[in-house]
C-alpha cells in the first residue's frame, strides 16, 4: 500500500507530496549534522523506493541555497523561509530528502531522528549515496536552471 503525503511552506508557494511504501510511523527519520540542519532543526525522510513531486506554485518565490561541497540545493521558499527540501539535480534526474516539518502530517513520523554525519564525505562518493538514498522526485513548474 502506497502512503500519499501533502504539504506546503507556510504560505503555499511551495508544495511537495510524497508517496512512502510504508507508513510514516516506520520510516527512518534523519537528522543531519550539518550546520544548516542543525540550525534548522532539521527532520528528513528519504527512500529510494518512494516518490516525490515538488512543485514551485509561485516559481519567484523559490529560493535555493547552496553551501559545503554544492552537490545539492537546499530548496527554502524566498516568501515565508520554510525549509522544504534538498534537492540533487543530475542528467535531468532529481533526487530529494524531505523536511518532514514541511508535510501536514509530519506527527506521523514517530520515529526519533538518527543522527547523521557526513563531512567526511568526498564529493563523488555523496552524490553516488544520494543517488541510492535519496527519493526519486518530480519537479513541477520548476525554473529551467533548477533542472
Amino acid at each position: 500500500m502506497t502512503h500519499r503525503l501533502t504539504g506546503t511552506c507556510h504560505c503555499g508557494a511551495i508544495g511537495l507530496e510524497l508517496s512512502l511504501p510504508r507508513p510514516p510511523e516506520e520510516e527512518i527519520v534523519g537528522a543531519c549534522q550539518c550546520s544548516f540542519c542543525r540550525r534548522h532543526n532539521a527532520r528528513t525522510v528519504s527512500d529510494p523506493k518512494a516518490s516525490a513531486r515538488l512543485m514551485a506554485h509561485e516559481p519567484a518565490q523559490l529560493q535555493r541555497y547552496r553551501f559545503g561541497l554544492s552537490a545539492s540545493d537546499v530548496v527554502l521558499c524566498r516568501r515565508c523561509g520554510v525549509y522544504v527540501a534538498m534537492l540533487m539535480v543530475e542528467d535531468g534526474k532529481a533526487w530529494t530528502t524531505i523536511s518532514i516539518d514541511a508535510l501536514d502530517e509530519r506527527a506521523r513520523f514517530t520515529k526519533p531522528a538518527e543522527p547523521r554525519d557526513f563531512s567526511g564525505e568526498a564529493l563523488e562518493g555523496r552524490r553516488e549515496r544520494r543517488k541510492t538514498r535519496w527519493t526519486p522526485t518530480e519537479l513541477v513548474g520548476w525554473p529551467e536552471e533548477g533542472g
